[in-house]
Order: C-alpha cells, then sequence, then structure tokens
C-alpha cells in the first residue's frame, strides 16, 4: 500500500469516529501528522468527495461518496447473507461447485461460493478479477446491463471481448448476448480456467435489474453439455429464490 493511501486512510478512519467535525490541527494530532501534510490529503480527499468542510467552521466530516460506499458495502453482504442459504441447497441438489458474481468495470469478481464436496472439484478465488466477458457469470451480467453500460464495458474490456463470439467481433458478441437474454442462461467451457464449464442464470434486485450471476461449476468431464443441461432446473429455481428474497419481481 503507498504511503500516500495509508495515511488517506487513517485521516477517513479518524472522521469516522469523531463525534463532531475536526480542524487540520486536531487531524494533525490524532494521526501524528505534520498539518502541512494532513491539509494536502484533505483536499485531495475533499475533491473526491470522501471528506468534506464546512465552509464557515472550516472542519471536516466524511464526505457524501463515503455513504455511497458503504451502500454499496452493505447492498454486497446483504446479498451474500440472502443468498447463501439457497447456493447450499443447490450445492447439495447438484454435487457441484455454486458461486455468486458482481460486476465491477470491465470485470466481474466470486463475492460467494459454495464448493463441492467431492474430492475433485472446482473452486474460485473470492474477490479475484475475472474478465466480465469470459465464462458463463461474465456474459449473464453484460447481458443483464443497459445498452449504455454494455458498451462503456465492452469498450473497456477492449477487442479480446469479442473472440468469445461465434463469429467473432462485435455484432457475433451482441447476438450471443440476445440469445442469452431470451433464454436465461449462459453456459461456457474450458474458458475461463481450463478444465472447468460452468452455467449461470442472473439474480435481479428490487426493480428488476441484474445485480448478480448465480453459477454452478465442475471439472469439464464430469460437468458436460448434457450435465449442465440438466442442471438447468434448479439453478432457475435458485436464482429465482434469491430474486424474490431481495424483493425482485416474480417469474
Amino acid at each position: 500500500m503507498s504511503e500516500s493511501l495509508r495515511r488517506g486512510i487513517e485521516l477517513l478512519e479518524a472522521l469516522r469516529t469523531a463525534e463532531t467535525g475536526l480542524g487540520v490541527r486536531e487531524l494533525a494530532a490524532r494521526v501524528e501528522l505534520p498539518k502541512s501534510t494532513v491539509a494536502r490529503l484533505l483536499r485531495t480527499l475533499d475533491e473526491c468527495r470522501l471528506a468534506s468542510q464546512d465552509p464557515v467552521t472550516r472542519r471536516y466530516r466524511l464526505g457524501p461518496r463515503t455513504l455511497a460506499l458503504g451502500a454499496a458495502y452493505q447492498a454486497r453482504l446483504d446479498l451474500r447473507l440472502i443468498a447463501v442459504g439457497p447456493m447450499r441447497r443447490l450445492r447439495d441438489l447438484t454435487g457441484e461447485s455454486v458461486g455468486l458474481s458482481v460486476a465491477l468495470g470491465a470485470e466481474r469478481m466470486f463475492i460467494e461460493e459454495v464448493q463441492s464436496v467431492s474430492e475433485l472439484r472446482t473452486t474460485s478465488e473470492l474477490g479475484h478479477p475475472y474478465p466480465i466477458w469470459a465464462g458463463a457469470p461474465g456474459r449473464v451480467l453484460i447481458a443483464g446491463m443497459t445498452a449504455e453500460r454494455r458498451d462503456a464495458v465492452l469498450a473497456d474490456a477492449g477487442a479480446d471481448a469479442w473472440r468469445v463470439a461465434t463469429p467473432a467481433g462485435r455484432d457475433g458478441l451482441l447476438a450471443l448476448l440476445d440469445e442469452i437474454r431470451t433464454a436465461g442462461y449462459a453456459s461456457a467451457s474450458n474458458e475461463s480456467v481450463p478444465g472447468v464449464s460452468a452455467v449461470a442464470a442472473p439474480v435481479h434486485d428490487h426493480a428488476g435489474a441484474v445485480v448478480a450471476a448465480l453459477s454452478i461449476s465442475g471439472p469439464s468431464g464430469r460437468f458436460t453439455d448434457a450435465a449442465r443441461h440438466e442442471a438447468l432446473t434448479e439453478l432457475f429455481g435458485t436464482a429465482r429464490a434469491i430474486t424474490a428474497a431481495l424483493g425482485g419481481p416474480h417469474p
């Protein structure tokens, strides 16, 4: 971690624990840094809306962006807590590992996983970034985006995003995403991780937006095309159950 980032976090923590706003001198004493350093860091935090200065008292408080970040973290925490029970039941029904992924710009990451009890099983690293265009969960997430957000994400992803489609290219990928929206799921084999196959379906929030991808994954030799197709009924049922628990639309 860079020294400036560490010091900025210390300032935010000091503001978080303060009952009232703090001036530069008070903050400098709390974090044991020179006033000039604290003033410089506070200017940056203020520009990023992570800290806010009262124009009259000149004292600092946490900025409005910290509320947005906290709300986003809480939403994902709530999603994990709601999803983990149904995910365990889905694991028990299918015998394969079950994951929950969310989009982060041009990447996606697993925020929860319930592993298969089989000695031969697939595992995913929670928090590890994967290209959003790669794998069944990623394409489910892209398929659920608005056209504007999808275009921005694919622009950030670059030309590699097109190669998953047949024919390769923007038109081929957009056609594939249309198929995923119509079918309600995506399937992939030996793509994100060699030797691993997966099938994924969307999870919706109370407004009907896709907030996560629920996936089942297993070794390709066992989780074949036929096995993935057979698992769809349970996958759809579990995705609907999590969606309903989030206040989402009923089928």
